[in-house]
């Protein structure tokens, strides 16, 4: 048996493996700040979709190890929902006996315990806290490296790799004046990055040192602050790739676009029609190479992420994800089932109470269903657990849309009464205007 993080297309008999791995690569979950507390148990709660996705990406012999909130009798009414959805759409969802389920705060260890007879057990990335199935303090230094920004930083020039002009301080260095200079010189302010989550948890703009002070307020003097500078929107556009790596070829796998709205991180934008130039394609094959040079590399192909700015020829890439991607998900979903359309995919919420409408609207719109509709659906997985939005208790769900986006948004108003799907809003009147 094998442990690592893989590509979905594996042919051998796979577990899959996924819980809130982010901030356990980095830092010990018994001494977390409060900040990183409750960045860490939202992260564990934002995988539970993964782990629906996953049920419908697998094959039917493969494994899927859950929370143990999907038990509970209304979320495995909806998680039954979705597995019937994924097989209306023709796909071979995991059977439902090889489904198992876990404490969200003893996923690991208690997975550990019942281990199924698999070749593979995948997941979404090397960590501390999955320690306890990989066995292997090399691996989690070669995943510490390859997915630190710091390291990335620090290393990537010499690589041939550009990336924004960075500096490295202790929060320490930070309250003696050491970083005046750099924010001076950067008059539009700085983005501020640190270790230990993914996405926006952990990456902040500040326009001064005091601004830059107040984000790492909680940290010891001893904590690492990147600060890099910020890329010019109007002129870049912001991209991500999967590469797949292996010991003998590094292939890029997909592109996408990142869609943003309020200056927030939205959904990702996947179309064919997304193409490289010869020049991109050889600058980000290079950050393959600095990866799997790393140690970032396994014969079965394993997952890097890239997330970069490109204006014409130029190309800056502010880091890479050695690990399974969000963008991941939806991508191999699209060529499970064959769509050639371009597709947009993001989460958003409907109120608790309209569980029901979410799944009458699932169905009527569900992917083959009926090709006279003007978009298309594709569900992928929700989280088992209520968020308070705004005083009012939602759920959050994971999708894919095909086709007419401004029709979708329309369908959701007439279905939801304006209260549901308001992040598909905000895509179609920022993101994509």
């Amino acid at each position: 048996m094998k442990v690592g993080s893989y590509i979905p297309q594996q042919a051998s008999k796979v577990l899959y493996a996924m819980i809130g791995d982010d901030c356990s690569l980095h830092h010990d979950l018994e001494k977390l700040t409060p900040k990183q507390q409750a960045d860490h148990s939202e992260n564990q709660i934002l995988t539970c979709a993964l782990q629906v996705a996953l049920i419908g990406l697998g094959k039917s012999a493969d494994h899927v190890a859950m929370a143990e909130q999907f038990k509970e009798e209304a979320w495995f009414d909806l998680l039954c929902h979705y597995v019937n959805m994924f097989e209306q759409m023709a796909l071979t969802p995991v059977r439902s006996a090889n489904i198992s389920f876990h404490p969200l705060n003893q996923f690991y260890q208690n997975l550990s315990e019942t281990l199924p007879p698999v070749d593979l057990i995948n997941l979404y990335m090397i960590s501390g806290s999955n320690m306890v199935l990989h066995n292997s303090i090399e691996a989690l230094e070669i995943s510490r490296n390859t997915n630190s920004k710091l390291h990335f930083a620090q290393n990537a020039p010499a690589a041939g790799i550009p990336v924004p002009a960075t500096k490295i301080y202790k929060k320490s260095e930070l309250a003696s004046g050491h970083a005046s200079h750099f924010f001076k010189k950067n008059k539009d302010g700085l983005m501020v990055k640190l270790l230990g989550l993914a996405g926006a948890r952990n990456v902040f703009t500040a326009s001064n040192v005091e601004e830059c002070l107040s984000i790492v307020e909680e940290y010891e003097g001893n904590q690492d602050v990147l600060l890099q500078e910020i890329i010019d929107t109007k002129r870049f556009e912001e991209m991500t790739v999967d590469l797949t790596i292996t010991p003998d070829e590094i292939t890029i796998s997909n592109v996408r676009k990142i869609l943003f709205a309020g200056d927030k991180w939205v959904g990702n934008f996947i179309s064919h029609e997304l193409l490289l130039t010869d020049s991109h394609r050889e600058q980000l094959i290079n950050v393959g190479r600095y990866a799997r040079n790393q140690g970032h590399v396994a014969k079965e192909g394993t997952n890097c992420g890239i997330d970069y700015f490109v204006a014409g020829e130029e190309v800056i890439v502010t880091e890479i994800n050695a690990r399974w991607t969000g963008g991941l998900f939806p991508v191999e979903f699209l060529r499970k089932l064959n769509v050639k359309k371009p597709a947009i995919a993001f989460f958003d919420t409907i109120p608790i109470d309209q569980i029901a409408t979410l799944q009458n609207f699932q169905q009527q719109h569900l992917y083959g269903a009926s090709k006279r509709n003007s978009f298309q659906y594709i569900p992928m997985g929700f989280c088992p657990f209520k968020m308070e939005v705004d005083g009012a208790s939602n759920l959050l769900i994971w999708q894919i849309v095909i086709g007419d986006f401004k029709s979708f948004v329309n369908a959701c108003k007439n279905h939801f009464r304006d209260a549901g799907f308001l992040t598909a809003d905000s895509i179609y009147r920022e993101a994509l205007g």
